[in-house]
């Protein structure tokens, strides 16, 4: 059992939802990642999702985008993170999953970036613009390496897609609640269209399913709490560091939201 697979079944089991939080790295503040991780982790956040800074990024709004620009300008790249998830996890048990790009893993080497990723202890991978038709390059890879390749379904795939998405995501399976780029929506942005597609999900897997893309509210999550397993919160994340003057500030505000979106 993958390291995300078991955070799934024991929060699930004790009828809790897996926190996932999205962070750009060393955004807003240099020295910032370690620190926001083991906070987060320490306030009911059970999966950090990294984003690596991309020059492309299709899948991200304007926050993230944002935030990348910004990191890239600190040459942030693949061997600084990966750095600092080793950082991470001398400290903490809590999953690290990479979300990223297929440029940066090819410009760094599969075969290195995953052999790198397993020993800094990176639990799994997003890449948004690897579609499941396409992940036979990396899938064995990915599988001889420990490390959960999760796949983004979308509202708008067709039910045989979805069962094709099912089976190859491990880890979980990441839902898109909305069509576009990720962003902070109104809060009763979640529409019955977001609910009939995670219940259209669940009906053909009974792997973990976790929602993504807007969410800045409990009480969207709260809405959706039937319907899947885990939720993804991102840009709101971001938006709560971004007015801070220091790290620490920034730290105190992220921590203020997190617990207001992830109390239990």
């Amino acid at each position: 059992m993958s390291r995300i697979t078991d955070i799934f079944a024991v929060r699930n089991k004790n009828q809790h939802k897996v926190n996932i939080a999205y962070i750009t790295p060393e955004y807003p503040f240099d020295g910032i990642t370690v620190d926001l991780s083991l906070m987060l982790a320490q306030n009911n956040v059970q999966i950090i999702e990294i984003g690596v800074p991309f020059s492309d990024p299709l899948a991200d709004g304007p926050t993230i985008q944002n935030s990348s620009y910004n990191a890239l300008l600190k040459n942030i790249n693949l061997h600084q993170i990966l750095a600092d998830v080793k950082k991470i996890k001398r400290q903490s048990d809590v999953g690290i999953v990479l979300m990223t790009y297929v440029n940066p893993v090819l410009s760094y080497g599969l075969n290195d970036f995953l052999r790198d990723s397993r020993s800094a202890g990176v639990d799994g991978l997003i890449i948004p613009d690897l579609p499941v038709d396409e992940i036979d390059f990396i899938d064995d890879q990915v599988k001889e390496n420990n490390i959960d390749l999760i796949l983004l379904a979308a509202p708008t795939s067709p039910v045989d897609r979805l069962k094709k998405i099912a089976s190859h995501s491990r880890g979980f399976i990441y839902c898109v609640s909305v069509t576009g780029v990720t962003g902070i929506r109104k809060s009763d942005y979640i529409e019955s269209s977001t609910i009939s597609f995670l219940e259209k999900m669940k009906s053909v897997t009974r792997k973990p399913v976790a929602l993504g893309f807007g969410l800045s509210e409990k009480s969207q999550l709260k809405k959706m709490w039937p319907y899947c397993d885990g939720f993804i919160i991102g840009s709101a994340l971001i938006r709560s560091l971004e007015q801070a003057k220091n790290k620490e500030d920034a730290l105190k505000s992220a921590q203020n939201f997190i617990q207001k979106v992830f109390g239990d």
